[in-house]
């Protein structure tokens, strides 16, 4: 086995080194500790993937790149592209260099800007290294409404209370329907961090009442709405059950198909059999959403239905029906998840092995995720909101 030292003296980022070290660590761990790995390639197939990237980005961070400002003149003047290395550049950017960047933001042709965005927000998903809160708060304000889409979803994940403004700015304001609908299904992440009380409970009200007025205007297009649906179902408060309602027998199935996945975020399980009842829908949007709100909310009693809809003539229904077969678990779930697992379909062959890691969480769980003994809605009415 080789051996391979790092050197603190040498001119990359040493504590980049050690986090990226210590994923490899954790990563090889994951694989010697797990007995799924023996009967799971794809998930073995994964990880070692994910080993090698981790090396690949070691040896990434020991090479010389460019600083801000070379990188910016470079967008700007060269015809070459930089390569995603020197676009790391623009990774956790303090301060000076996020006003600098703000600055000859706009200098960079909009294709160049796009593909900037693209490329580290698609990096970001595997690269645990990069950090972009800065770079989309830049983004979210350039004028082209691609650009301004493609920020929002970078930032799915992040609950930085400091950008709660911006968002609310551009969910209010931003001229183009696509932005809003984007920004109203990020806040769901700010939702859901208010129940869990991971920000200030003012800061997750705040963000309520915005959807909340999205969803109460007669003006705001069906797709921000929907959104807004999805989002606010986090929530825990009365007044959500009655916006699903709604949401559930609206005359568009497009709102359709957001109250059932409102359902499945709701973690209520008097929700249980409305989104069975979908399942046969003739819609498959709705087939499918129904089939991963079973999942969500651990329906073992549609699983035979779950089951049928394995054949269904619609990729989307059928990898659904895996990922909820993956939530509720079981015998028969993993049964069925093994078998499909060794489909031709590369897709839902891998489909099935996520949902077959899934299910060691879920399936064989020892601490119930859901109060059973909440069968029937309250009598008394919702709270108005």
């Amino acid at each position: 086995m080789s051996s391979y030292k790092i050197d603190p003296t040498s001119d990359f980022n040493y504590p980049e080194q050690c986090i990226l070290w210590y994923a490899i660590c954790q990563t090889a761990l994951t694989i010697s500790a797990a007995p799924f790995f023996a009967r799971s390639r794809h998930a073995r197939d994964t990880l070692c993937a994910d080993i090698f990237m981790l090396f690949e980005e070691l040896n990434v961070t020991t090479k010389t790149s460019l600083n801000v400002a070379e990188l910016l003149t470079k967008l700007a003047t060269d015809s070459t592209f930089p390569s995603l290395p020197e676009l790391h550049a623009l990774s956790d950017l303090n301060r000076q260099e996020e006003a600098d960047v703000r600055h000859f933001w706009v200098t960079i042709p909009e294709d160049r800007r796009y593909r900037v965005i693209e490329e580290l927000v698609e990096a970001s998903e595997t690269e645990i290294s990069l950090l972009l809160g800065r770079l989309l708060r830049v983004a979210l304000g350039d004028e082209s409404t691609r650009v301004r889409i493609l920020a929002v979803a970078g930032l799915w994940e992040e609950t930085d209370e400091s950008l709660i403004g911006p968002l609310l700015d551009l969910l209010h304001n931003d001229p183009a329907e696509e932005v809003r609908a984007a920004v109203a299904a990020a806040l769901g992440a700010y939702v859901l961090a208010g129940e869990l009380d991971e920000i200030d409970p003012a800061q997750a009200m705040r963000v309520e009442e915005a959807l909340l007025a999205i969803l109460h205007s007669d003006t705001e297009p069906i797709s921000v709405q929907c959104r807004a649906l999805e989002s606010i179902a986090y929530s825990g408060e009365m007044g959500v059950r009655q916006l699903i309602d709604d949401g559930y027998y609206s005359p568009y199935d497009e709102m359709r198909v957001s109250a059932l996945t409102a359902m499945g975020r709701s973690a209520d399980i008097r929700w249980r059999d409305a989104a069975q009842a979908e399942l046969v829908s003739p819609e498959a949007a709705i087939r499918a959403a129904a089939a991963w709100a079973c999942g969500e909310l651990e329906h073992r009693d549609a699983l035979g239905d779950l089951f049928n809809l394995l054949a269904d003539e619609e990729k989307e229904v059928r990898l659904a029906v895996l990922f909820a077969l993956g939530h509720i678990g079981g015998k028969d779930a993993i049964e069925v998840l093994s078998s499909a697992a060794t489909s031709e379909d590369e897709e839902e062959a891998a489909a099935a092995e996520d949902a077959l890691e899934d299910s060691l969480f879920f399936g064989d769980s020892d601490i119930p995720l859901f109060d059973e003994s909440e069968t029937e809605w309250d009598e008394e009415t919702d709270d108005e909101w």
